[in-house]
């Protein structure tokens, strides 16, 4: 008895998680995400952080009035604590914990505007297949760096209106994992 409940504990935590940025830090759930996504949305995106976004897409119900594609629905007023300040040119370091990597899939790395879910510029990293099959420690799928655009340096200059996306999707299982990071270009 004591073992099949082993296994059923494991089966929870296996099927929990899958990826997410860990570094720098991300926009993460709050009360304005909880309002707008509704709550059986808000339960699962919150359940689960590294999770996939179709798990809450499939729950939304009438009290649904965001976008889980977007930030997986997680919004810049409940974050603006986590702005992060950059200059062009600035090279940006990033670890994803990838709890469980499912291929195969694509990822990239884009400046996106989330308020008109416009990608800004060209992708500043991708992956033609993520995650990479090198289990070293050099891993540049799991622990790299971004470039910030001097051609961002006019447009990314007010809290909100751009955040470096990192996105996944798994072919196989049909899956789209994502983090947001919200920065502004200072001085």
């Amino acid at each position: 008895m004591l073992f099949h409940a082993a296994l059923l504990s494991l089966g929870a935590v296996g099927a929990l998680g899958h990826a997410v940025v860990e570094t720098p830090t991300p926009r993460k759930p709050g009360s304005l995400s909880d309002e707008l996504c509704g709550a059986a949305v808000s339960k699962i995106l919150n359940r689960d952080l590294a999770g996939p976004i179709e798990n809450a897409a499939e729950v939304a119900d009438a009290d649904y009035n965001c976008d889980v594609y977007i930030c997986r629905g997680y919004q810049y007023g409940d974050n603006e604590a986590s702005l992060h300040t950059f200059s062009a040119g600035d090279v940006v370091d990033f670890h994803i914990d990838m709890v469980a990597g499912h291929r195969p899939g694509y990822a990239n790395v884009s400046v996106i505007d989330p308020v008109n879910n416009v990608v800004l510029g060209s992708p500043l990293k991708t992956w033609e297949a993520w995650p990479v099959n090198n289990p070293g420690p050099d891993r540049d799928d799991i622990n790299f760096s971004v470039t910030i655009p001097e051609s961002l340096a006019d447009t990314c200059t007010e809290g909100g209106k751009c955040v470096i996306q990192w996105y996944w999707y798994a072919i196989g299982n049909s899956q789209t994992y994502e983090s947001c990071v919200d920065f502004v270009i200072g001085a």
